[in-house]
């Protein structure tokens, strides 16, 4: 037993150990505090830096009027103000080019599905109408639109929705929209010869 007692004794370790094993763990959490602040402000930084300078130049809003289905998308053409200056070694052709294609991005987006239609219904004319009118009061609700913002409206295919559309245009749902429109373009695909077309679907 007392043997047993001795071996514990001399397998002790000294309180010295133990203190320098709490510098060592202070002296990591503080150097470790130091890299986090040092990471976070230079984060910050580059936030700044990269903060982007945009200009909503014009909106855009493409209604496509499938035969199965009413899609309508509100879309933001912006310019970035400091594009300039961040490209300086852009060619001339590549700046211009910038310019005639600028970026666009999406802001809205509603479909005959996304209200609750389902299969043979998002082709009906009642689809198309709600979608519209939902498209107009989100519109309206973001104020989304300046006193001078400009509107161009892409129409693609003929289905039902089309006329609905047109209806929700000109009734009180597209009050706050039709005064921003100043182009209306058609943009359906128009088709000369070619193979043939894929059989009609049957519902």
């Amino acid at each position: 037993m007392f043997a047993s007692l001795r071996s514990l004794r001399s397998l002790h370790t000294p309180l010295g150990g133990f203190s320098s094993a709490s510098r060592w763990l202070n002296t990591s959490s503080s150097a470790a505090a130091v890299a986090r602040s040092a990471v976070d402000s230079s984060l910050r930084t580059k936030a700044l830096t990269n903060a982007k300078n945009e200009k909503v130049v014009m909106w855009k809003i493409y209604a496509t009027f499938h035969r199965h289905n009413t899609l309508c998308s509100l879309v933001a053409v912006v310019e970035d103000l400091d594009f300039m200056k961040k490209n300086d070694h852009l060619s001339y052709n590549e700046k211009v080019l910038y310019y005639m294609q600028l970026p666009h991005q999406v802001k809205l987006h509603v479909s005959a599905g996304m209200l609750g239609f389902r299969k043979a219904h998002r082709a009906e004319y009642e689809a198309g109408y709600q979608v519209s009118s939902r498209l107009f009061k989100m519109i309206e609700e973001k104020k989304l639109f300046g006193p001078n913002d400009k509107v161009e409206l892409i129409l693609r295919d003929f289905g039902k929705g089309r006329e609905a559309f047109t209806s929700a245009l000109q009734g009180k749902e597209g009050a706050n929209v039709r005064p921003h429109i100043v182009r209306v373009t058609d943009n359906t695909k128009l088709k000369f010869g070619g193979s043939r077309s894929k059989k009609l679907r049957r519902l």
